[in-house]
């Protein structure tokens, strides 16, 4: 998450985990699973509503907690985290467990789960995914709570209301709803249940931007052969367009009268499969669909429709294009401020910069940032997700800074983009360069690369860290994730764990790193889209969505081989071409 305005205090995250254990030890609770997400399983939450931020006042976007009945709470993150975590928790309250790269968070939780060997753990229905639950329940006896059973323990903050749900013009967004339905529901029996946020937008061809730095809206839907019934809670507004989408039917209703509109729906079709998404349903809402349909036309489908868009039709695709080509610009024009303030003897804060890069996106026409910008200054670049910039941190002349940030526009598909520069216009030190230029030619090497049709996103990968690799460096998260209505969509995975073949259609960022803490660090992040080589038969290659120049002033020549000269000079020259180059 970016910056948040949301805070706890140290002693106020103690009392709350007091307040859980009171809880637990009068329930018989030996152990309690707090996870990361809304009854949505977002990976984006609000920090008013992650329960895991007031038992941990961890406030990154991925991270999984175990509350043992004594001892300190268990908060379980991944290498992007390991340095934030251990600055935002009371290490006397809370233990970080760190979780390296090709071991996932879950696993570690449930290993750890395994020796402490609780009687009875329990857990919040709504905020757990029937896949996750699956696995706890095969390690010990657990009690659901299903009724926000903790909010009688801990005061929980009100979320605000909600910005009506729109249906996006065609050229923003491809394919009509009718044509989806066509593609994912095979029969007039099968259906989806749609539950995962930026599939509902996709289906539907709707966005709501209900939650910040999300274009999506929150709701629940069954995509059936000819329509999808959505369902969004009584309060939330819908704009009139919503009605031009005869293929769409919105209900808006209390969650307890879903289960009787879904009956009504399948004594209508008949449906005799319905596919759902063990990891992004609740176990509340999967025993709903138990009840309506019955285990035996339940069907687990990995993904969900996520298959589908993962894949960018030729609309989205232009429209994709055209917001990283303003995306670009803001990131440049960013960039130059900086250097120009700096030059002017202006001072210049991380919150300085934060704050313009947010203005910057809005001048190319940006409805919303992506993600909350990272905007770290000197020895705050090695913290990968950095999410708090400060006000009292000024740049200087000889900082290295890092910059990730990412914009809406109108069809509301994410750009996602990192650069790191020098604060003004002198060179890097030695060192700096080193790190940026291996860095680079990590980005160059896997973004050159050529691939068969189907190559695990674990051998691409690879691509990335050999360079980094044969000077004793390497990054603690994967190369690469998708991009599409969300900035980090499944369907496309680049990371030394992923078994997730490459694809045409894919949209994929590229982004290694290296990380010094105490020093500084460095990300080059490009997002390409996979298409066919043009040459060789069945297979691939990426094809740029980022075209902004590197920082010449910390780039070390002498370290890239013909091959990354040639590459970095093509990209350069078409930077050039668009006016966003630095040489």
């Amino acid at each position: 998450m970016g910056k948040s305005a949301f805070k706890l205090t140290q002693s106020e995250v103690a009392q709350n985990v007091e307040k859980l254990k009171g809880f637990m030890a009068k329930e018989g609770l030996e152990a309690f699973y707090v996870s990361s997400f809304d009854p949505y399983l977002n990976e984006y939450v609000p920090m008013e509503n992650c329960h895991r931020f007031y038992f941990t006042n961890f406030s990154g976007s991925v991270a999984e907690v175990l509350v043992p009945l004594k001892g300190r709470v268990k908060l379980y993150v991944d290498g992007r985290y390991w340095e934030q975590a251990d600055i935002q928790v009371d290490a006397n309250v809370v233990e970080v467990v760190k979780v390296r790269a090709n071991k996932g968070l879950g696993t570690e939780l449930l290993e750890d789960l395994e020796k402490l060997a609780p009687k009875k753990m329990g857990y919040e229905g709504d905020r757990t995914s029937l896949k996750f639950f699956q696995e706890l329940e095969k390690r010990c006896p657990l009690h659901g709570y299903f009724a926000q059973e903790l909010s009688t323990i801990v005061d929980f903050a009100k979320m605000p209301e909600l910005a009506p749900i729109k249906h996006i013009p065609k050229e923003f967004r491809g394919s009509d709803t009718k044509q989806k339905l066509e593609r994912a529901v095979k029969s007039s029996k099968h259906a989806y249940f749609v539950s995962a946020i930026d599939s509902l937008a996709w289906i539907t061809n709707s966005r709501g931007y209900h939650l910040p730095n999300l274009s999506s809206f929150l709701g629940k839907a069954l995509a059936t052969h000819d329509k999808v019934f959505v369902f969004v809670d009584k309060s939330t507004p819908l704009d009139d367009s919503v009605k031009e989408n005869t293929a769409c039917e919105f209900f808006q209703m209390e969650p307890e009268k879903v289960e009787a509109k879904l009956q009504e729906i399948q004594d209508q079709y008949g449906l005799q499969s319905v596919d759902i998404d063990p990891g992004m349903l609740n176990v509340l809402d999967f025993n709903m669909l138990n009840k309506v349909f019955g285990s035996e036309r339940l069907a687990e489908s990995s993904g969900g429709l996520v298959e589908f868009h993962s894949i960018k039709d030729p609309e989205e695709l232009a429209h994709m294009e055209d917001g990283f080509r303003r995306a670009d610009k803001a990131i440049y024009n960013t960039i130059k401020w900086v250097k120009e303030s700096l030059k002017a003897g202006e001072k210049v804060s991380e919150l300085d910069l934060y704050n313009q890069t947010t203005i910057k996106y809005q001048e190319q026409g940006a409805v919303e940032q992506s993600f909350g910008t990272i905007a770290g200054a000197g020895a705050n670049g090695s913290i990968i997700h950095y999410s708090e910039p400060k006000d009292d941190v000024i740049l200087k002349e000889d900082d290295m800074v890092l910059l990730d940030s990412g914009g809406y526009f109108e069809g509301g598909f994410a750009t996602d983009t990192t650069r790191t520069f020098m604060a003004s216009d002198k060179d890097g030190n030695d060192e700096f360069k080193k790190i940026y230029t291996l860095v680079l030619k990590g980005t160059l090497n896997c973004q050159s690369s050529i691939f068969p049709e189907g190559t695990p996103g674990k051998v691409v990968d690879g691509f990335a860290r050999l360079p980094l690799y044969r000077a004793g460096y390497d990054f603690r998260h994967g190369t690469g994730h998708g991009v599409g209505i969300h900035v980090h969509e499944g369907g496309a995975r680049i990371s030394p764990a992923s078994d997730v073949p490459m694809k045409e259609g894919q949209v994929v960022s590229i982004e290694p790193g290296i990380y010094v803490p105490g020093f500084g660090g460095v990300r080059l992040e490009n997002i390409a889209y996979v298409e066919k080589h043009p040459e060789h038969e069945g297979y691939l290659r990426f094809r740029p969505l980022v075209y902004i120049g590197f920082e010449p002033a910390l780039i070390d020549h002498n370290l890239l081989n013909d091959d990354e000269r040639m590459w970095l000079n093509e990209y350069e020259a078409e930077c050039s071409r668009r006016g966003t180059s630095f040489q």
